[in-house]
């Protein structure tokens, strides 16, 4: 699946043992977390470049999560 929106930083999970900061895919339907293929799902250096940038991605969806296997940077 593609999916092309804008990257941001965001806390997730607030008030849970799993709150972390993270990176998540904002597109016009909603957004999602994003996770990179093989990456670590609470601290990716690589995602963590993309912050403010939009891209379009290709990658698996599950429940509310865009698992990338590959993206492009668009702006």
């Amino acid at each position: 699946m593609k999916m092309r929106g804008r990257v941001i930083r965001r806390v997730l999970y607030e008030g849970t043992k799993s709150e972390h900061e993270g990176m998540v895919l904002v597109v016009p339907d909603g957004e999602f977390k994003l996770r990179r293929r093989g990456g670590n799902p609470f601290q990716d250096k690589t995602l963590s470049s993309l912050d403010g940038k939009v891209i379009e991605g290709e990658g698996l969806v599950r429940k509310n999560q865009f698992i990338l296997s590959s993206w492009n940077v668009i702006d």
